[in-house]
């Protein structure tokens, strides 16, 4: 009961970021709709940073609240907080799509087209001088696929808590939580093995919790150690004593993502 209450608290916090201060838009065509929330900074200007944030697999409205922060705390950006396919956020609103099982399976091409898709229309219709990707836990794996999908959609990202190698993350969740849901067949896209398509000029933010044991530091590690290989020096973090489902709340991760936005100006 305590674990409802917190979380029905947690929805309501997170619809009142997403209606104070930002704006409402659907991205795509019928059948292809994906829920958008914009928050702008006060001195976002004709040509903003745009970053796209995206949830992770188990919530559809931090995102909002993320990027609500950021757009208060970091200068001339466009934050928009995207509902990936499948997913309902705290205010009922379902993008178009099929969520999946939550276990890895929503990583698909036809989701990575689908958001690719959106983000092009808010670049079409925002003019940003540049694109970050920042996702957080299923959304950070979503990020790192979409900057080698479409090489040219993002200059940065910043990954956090990335089970980055989607097939060991599978079997760690089975050993950590098991569910017959975890050996399903899918068809989602791995990051770690798709590192040799992303542009080498990108840059590349890692953060990670120590004590986070959804997706444990170790995967975010290999996952860097493979970005190296392709010519891709990623920034690491791994804060103290963190754990998952809090960290993309720390004020590091919002500092890191002000680093990477002053870094593209």
């Amino acid at each position: 009961m305590r674990l409802r209450i917190a979380v029905s608290a947690f929805l309501l916090v997170a619809a009142a970021a997403q209606t104070s201060g930002g704006e409402n838009e659907w991205l795509g065509s019928t059948g292809q709709r994906v829920k958008s929330g914009i928050f702008r900074s006060a001195d976002a200007g004709a040509h903003p940073v745009l970053v796209v944030v995206l949830h992770g697999d188990l919530d559809a409205a931090s995102h909002y609240v993320v990027a609500a922060n950021a757009a208060k705390q970091i200068h001339g950006i466009v934050a928009a907080a995207l509902v990936r396919p499948g997913y309902t956020d705290g205010t009922g609103d379902t993008s178009d799509g099929r969520m999946g099982n939550t276990s890895g399976d929503n990583y698909t091409p036809e989701v990575l087209n689908q958001l690719d898709a959106a983000i092009h229309q808010l670049i079409v219709e925002l003019h940003p001088s540049a694109v970050v990707l920042m996702g957080h836990s299923g959304g950070a794996t979503i990020s790192a696929d979409l900057l080698a999908w479409d090489k040219g959609l993002a200059r940065a990202a910043l990954l956090v808590s990335c089970p980055c190698d989607v097939p060991a993350w599978r079997k760690h969740m089975n050993t950590l939580r098991p569910n017959p849901t975890w050996n399903e067949p899918m068809t989602s896209v791995s990051p770690i093995d798709v590192v040799d398509k992303i542009s080498p000029n990108t840059r590349i933010s890692l953060i990670v919790g120590e004590k986070d044991d959804i997706a444990p530091p170790e995967f975010t590690l290999e996952y860097a150690s493979a970005l190296r290989k392709h010519g891709i020096e990623p920034k690491v973090i791994v804060l103290p004593g963190r754990d998952h489902g809090r960290i993309i709340f720390d004020s590091d991760v919002i500092q890191e993502l002000s680093t990477l936005v002053g870094g593209l100006r």
